[in-house]
């Protein structure tokens, strides 16, 4: 069994930036974090796009304030504090004018911001190569996921996981709606959870009609009840280095939920409870944004996230 910080194993060296590699997937993702089948990082289509708060499906959410060392559990389990984190204006300009790159302009405010330190949306690459190298294709319109749910694969191809249990008090994030099956340590910085920048849009985000959420659709989630995951590192993708840790629930671990294990079905079986440990509603810089309709005499000023 795993202790409850985050792994440390890189067995040998690993890319600098992952790119599409063995079996790699595609999926289009819709307001969620952007991994393949799932969420916080580890995605596969139409499993979460979120990943150890990677990204990747359309129903799944995470947050948080600063980097820092994932925090052991602490003596009591009386140390959650519930609370839901107010929601942000949505995103409506797009790196490029393209929405799997990216808000235009990423986010500063806490909890979001201090989670992008260091971070570079292309990593070493320019946009045409990051374009060719993670959209079907090249074509910019679908992302490409990397294979075994964005585990760091070992030297015989296989992923780096492990069964752990999540102790009671311990703390989790999450970029992306509940609907998705990945969750990562608080803190856990974004370069180090391998998801694509679209992970950083705020929804609903065109043409989707998902509900309104937080800043990115960020949450972070304290545990209750005991359960296990399978946990190991991220491996490279999308140009980011990754190795950060994710969590990915598994049936096998919780039968009685079954193929409804999601992380939406924690929180209503009182597994796990959200919190909100920011401060006030993060404001959005003020930019001048022409009305759709073009009239109203000319720009109006309007938050852009």
């Amino acid at each position: 069994m795993l202790s409850s910080a985050a792994l440390a194993l890189i067995p040998g060296a690993a890319p600098s930036a992952g790119t599409p590699g063995s079996t790699p997937r595609a999926a289009t993702l819709v307001d969620d974090a952007s991994r393949g089948s799932e969420g916080n990082r580890s995605g596969s289509p139409g499993a979460d796009g979120d990943r150890s708060g990677h990204g990747g499906q359309p129903t799944a959410r995470a947050e948080h304030s600063r980097p820092r060392t994932p925090q052991p559990p602490p003596d009591t389990p009386g140390l959650c504090r519930p609370g839901l984190p107010p929601d942000a204006p949505q995103t409506t300009r797009f790196y490029d004018d393209n929405r799997l790159l990216g808000p235009a302009v990423l986010p500063t405010e806490s909890p979001v911001g201090p989670l992008l330190a260091g971070y570079r949306r292309f990593g070493a690459q320019t946009e045409a190569q990051w374009i060719g190298n993670y959209t079907v294709n090249g074509a910019g319109t679908t992302l490409v996921f990397p294979p075994e749910n964005g585990f760091f694969l070992g030297p015989d191809g296989k992923p780096v996981k492990q069964r752990q249990t999540m102790l009671p008090g311990y703390r989790l994030d999450r970029f992306g709606f509940t609907g998705g099956s990945f969750l990562a340590p608080l803190g856990t910085p974004f370069s180090s959870r391998s998801l694509a920048p679209q992970s950083l849009n705020t929804p609903p985000t065109p043409p989707a009609t998902t509900p309104a959420a937080p800043l990115a659709n960020y949450h972070t989630y304290c545990v209750l009840t005991p359960f296990d995951v399978d946990s190991g590192p991220i491996a490279p993708w999308f140009a980011q280095p990754g190795m950060g840790t994710q969590f990915q629930l598994n049936p096998a671990y919780v039968p009685e939920a079954g193929n409804l294990l999601t992380v939406q079905w924690l929180l209503d079986h009182h597994v796990i409870v959200e919190e909100y440990l920011g401060g006030s509603t993060p404001p959005c810089a003020a930019d001048t944004v022409p009305r759709q309709s073009g009239r109203g005499g000319g720009p109006r000023t309007a938050p852009v996230c």
